[in-house]
């Protein structure tokens, strides 16, 4: 039986190798990255999932968290090969260990969606902010990622005191750490659902929703193209994937707790559009048009409704595709102008055709406008918190208008108007650049084929 077992383990990893070499002719990373794809897929139709199901007390895969792995690598092949200036050989003396960061940080991303225990879970959690940490400070650009760097420390590890000792206590009364006992045991009556609200603050600041948002504009600023993808592609999922597990663990409902948290989570999410709308930072921009869609994210998993979680984590996956591409776009920009302001990056229309096209793409998805994931996921979300009540209806239509509105500003100020003066030619453009960009517009516009993989 344990020769069955190992066969059926080292099948998918031969497979995986030959078409490894299979995909080749496209190149090392997309290579890499279609094998990798076609490795999930094998492994989600065939009997050897069940071998990768079996939980205990290390490892817990699910489909969420299968999900959640193809991410990380799609982040991270797509951060590699937009960087192409800080990776290119000979390599810079700055740029030296940029793909070893890259690593470090998609390594603990992986290890803590498949967790089958509170304590890596949460080890995990938080070891994922020294490399995001040490990336800003070594490859930071200006001497402001110093208070960028405290802000990110001091926000997301002093909110995440309270679901330590929430996770210390529970791990004592069940007497183990593991998701599976916890589940089976009825914790409603050792917490109030008061006292869960400083348990979800953890994950709210990684999200980030409206007033714990402050760490993620200046960390974005500061970073690295490479960071500022891994930062908006795989590290706020963190959030959205601990308000999952917590709420199966302490089997959330509807309460008045909870339609509270909503209401305010909803407003505060449109009130960063409207600061969206109003800055001239292209980076800053993107960054708070991430605060908006992750509030739009925690209100689904509040509303505790089965499709509002299936919307949820379309809608991650979704901006975990379109904002690390929306920052790539905004470090070119950078790379012709020298500057990360609207008004000296205008008429990209006009020089530079197939970015002006990205562009497009890549915004219209972030309004989400049809066919978009996007799309399909704020039509559920909003059906469905919608029957919670109709005082929602009027934050949510202001958030989608003033979500249009800075979408539009951003695309309008780019690429039409008279040609920037600061504009020049810059050469560092691959087609592995270009086929990064090309492979993120299929996944988004083509990607509700597949809404079963969202069911989770």
């Amino acid at each position: 039986m344990w020769f069955l077992k190992m066969w059926f383990l080292i099948t998918p990893f031969l497979l995986l190798s030959y078409y490894s070499v299979y995909f080749s002719s496209m190149g090392f990373f997309w290579g890499l990255c279609c094998s990798f794809i076609f490795f999930i897929l094998l492994i989600k139709s065939s009997v050897v999932c069940f071998f990768f199901y079996v939980p205990n007390s290390w490892v817990l895969m699910d489909d969420l968290s299968f999900l959640m792995e193809v991410l990380v690598f799609l982040v991270f092949v797509l951060s590699v090969a937009c960087s192409v200036k800080d990776l290119s050989f000979p390599l810079k003396e700055t740029s030296k260990g940029l793909d070893s960061g890259l690593a470090f940080i998609s390594l603990p991303c992986i290890m803590f969606f498949c967790a089958g225990g509170w304590m890596p879970f949460y080890f995990f959690f938080e070891f994922s902010l020294i490399p995001t940490l040490w990336m800003i400070l070594k490859w930071g650009y200006q001497p402001e990622r110093l208070q960028a760097g405290m802000f990110l420390l001091m926000y997301t590890a002093g909110a995440s005191l309270p679901l330590l000792m929430c996770l210390l206590f529970i791990s004592t009364v069940v007497g183990s750490d593991s998701f599976i006992l916890m589940a089976l045991t009825d914790m409603s009556h050792w917490f109030s659902r008061w006292l869960l609200v400083p348990v979800l603050l953890a994950f709210f600041v990684k999200l980030p929703i409206y007033g714990f948002h402050v760490w993620l504009p200046k960390a974005h600023v500061e970073a690295p193209l490479a960071g500022s993808m891994v930062l908006a592609g795989v590290l706020l999922k963190l959030g959205g994937f601990g308000l999952i597990r917590v709420f199966s663990l302490f089997k959330m409902t509807l309460s008045e707790e909870a339609l509270l948290m909503c209401s305010m989570i909803i407003w505060g999410g449109l009130l960063s559009s409207l600061v969206s709308a109003t800055q001239h930072d292209i980076k800053s921009i993107i960054a708070y048009s991430s605060v908006s869609h992750m509030s739009l994210v925690a209100v689904s998993f509040l509303s505790c409704y089965p499709l509002t979680k299936l919307a949820g984590v379309c809608m991650m996956f979704a901006h975990g595709v379109c904002s690390p591409c929306m920052f790539a776009l905004a470090a070119s920009s950078y790379d012709w102008s020298q500057s990360r302001s609207i008004s000296m990056n205008k008429s990209v229309l006009r020089l530079f055709p197939w970015f002006s096209f990205y562009w497009f793409s890549f915004i219209v998805a972030n309004m989400s406008c049809p066919p978009s994931l996007n799309f399909f996921s704020e039509v559920v979300m909003f059906s469905s918190i919608k029957s919670i009540g109709f005082v929602f209806i009027l934050p949510l239509g202001l958030l989608c208008e003033f979500t249009c509105v800075y979408c539009i500003f951003l695309y309008g100020f780019l690429n039409h108007g008279g040609v920037s003066s600061f504009l020049k030619s810059y050469p560092g453009i691959s087609d592995r650049y270009l086929m990064s960009f090309l492979l993120s517009f299929l996944i988004l516009f083509f990607g509700f084929l597949g809404l079963d993989f969202f069911l989770v």
